[in-house]
């Protein structure tokens, strides 16, 4: 090889060498290392299906994210968007409650990963369990005045609540709800079924099946009505009921409307006073017509019968208290001819008789027809309704009737 040949070929090599410097300078100096904080990557789930296989539900977290930071050349670290940065957990394997997942993180080949944060993942998984619930009917708005709610019939009556443990635990009934207000007819409806907590509040993310219940609802008429005492028997002789107290004297009842309308009264059992000699309070069943019922509950009523003797008194009349009455104007009576006294025997109850004096009877002699001379005349008297008359002595007076001329 001649001298310029050689000459040729140092002189590439070192322009090669000198280009291999000024790049490296370049690209040290000019375009230097960085590292950079890319947060908010969103994290994806592998084999969330084979959760569900297992019969899991991931709870939380239902979405997350991590920061990684990331070393490169200037120039390549502000090519990456954050797309390019891939997060990912792997889900298969785990079971129920709080698994520890780690985060796999793939970055652009012309970048490194200097870090994640966080590096794992807690998951809460809960297995899919199914719960059966009786379906309660709820009512909404104030039935019409007069009607109330009868017979309900639920289809079907329970539920099946499915979904994470945590959930359906929450769940503390399933209720079905019906608007009552204007409602004054039977009641066929469908409606759909809540799923509520303890607070009543309706818990999500659950499912039913069925969504819906058919409801039948019975409207029923409603009456205030009396409650009579039956009574069975007599007290002994010599004794008498003087009153009868029944608490409560009126119900409310419900029925169909044709049964009620018919209804005056209902009464109790019988209440047997046979032979009684004493007051006695006892508490008795109210018996009800088929098809009628009580509003609000509760059967029984209390009644207080009132037993007292019967005795008998003799009351005293001064005849100056008789009275005549329908004498001829023109005509009086000569009293001189009367006697002093009149004696009533009557009989009633002890209270009533005890009190019974004279101001409370009223004797009389009705003159009507009668003229001049003497007369054998019944004396008549006015007594209290509650009090019975047994004797008057004398029960006929003579009377001499003058003129006044």
């Amino acid at each position: 090889m001649n001298k310029g040949k050689r000459n040729n070929i140092t002189i590439k090599i070192v322009s090669v060498l000198i280009a291999v410097i000024m790049w490296s300078y370049v690209m040290s100096e000019v375009n230097p290392i960085r590292t950079q904080e890319f947060p908010g990557i969103k994290v994806n789930y592998l084999n969330q299906n084979s959760l569900s296989e297992s019969g899991l539900q991931i709870m939380e977290p239902i979405e997350a994210t991590i920061s990684v930071k990331l070393t490169g050349r200037i120039s390549d670290i502000k090519s990456i968007n954050p797309n390019d940065i891939i997060a990912q957990v792997d889900l298969w394997g785990y079971s129920e409650g709080l698994n520890r997942v780690p985060v796999e993180v793939k970055v652009p080949e012309n970048v490194s990963l200097e870090s994640t944060n966080p590096k794992y993942i807690q998951f809460k998984m809960d297995s899919i369990i199914t719960k059966e619930h009786k379906v309660f009917l709820r009512t909404t708005g104030k039935t019409e005045d007069g009607y109330t709610l009868g017979e309900e019939d639920i289809r079907p009556s329970t539920v099946l609540i499915k979904g994470p443990r945590s959930w359906v635990n929450l769940v503390s009934k399933c209720v079905a709800t019906v608007e009552l207000t204007n409602i004054t007819s039977d009641i066929k409806t469908s409606v759909p079924i809540r799923a509520v907590d303890d607070s009543g509040n309706e818990v999500r993310g659950i499912e039913k099946e069925p969504n819906t219940v058919e409801i039948g609802i019975v409207m029923l008429r409603t009456k205030n009505i009396s409650v009579e005492p039956r009574i069975k028997g007599a007290p002994l002789d010599g004794y008498e009921i003087t009153d009868i107290q029944i608490s409560p004297a009126n119900v409310m009842i419900k029925g169909r409307g044709e049964i009620l309308k018919d209804i005056e009264f209902i009464e109790t059992e019988p209440i047997d006073v046979e032979d009684i000699s004493a007051s006695k309070e006892v508490s008795a069943n109210i018996v009800l017509p088929e098809g009628v019922e009580l509003m609000g509950g509760g059967s029984k009523t209390s009644v207080s019968v009132k037993v007292e003797k019967i005795v008998e008194k003799d009351i005293e009349l001064n005849t100056n208290r008789l009275t005549f009455i329908n004498l001829n104007t023109r005509l009086y009576i000569d009293k001189e001819s009367l006697p002093e006294t009149i004696t009533l025997t009557v009989r009633g109850t002890e209270s009533i008789i005890t009190e019974l004096d004279e101001r409370d009877v009223t004797f009389y002699v009705d003159l009507s027809g009668l003229e001049l001379g003497t007369h054998n005349v019944n004396i008549k008297t006015i007594i209290p309704d509650n009090v019975e008359l047994i004797n008057i002595n004398p029960d006929t007076i003579q009377l001499n009737i003058k003129d006044e001329v």
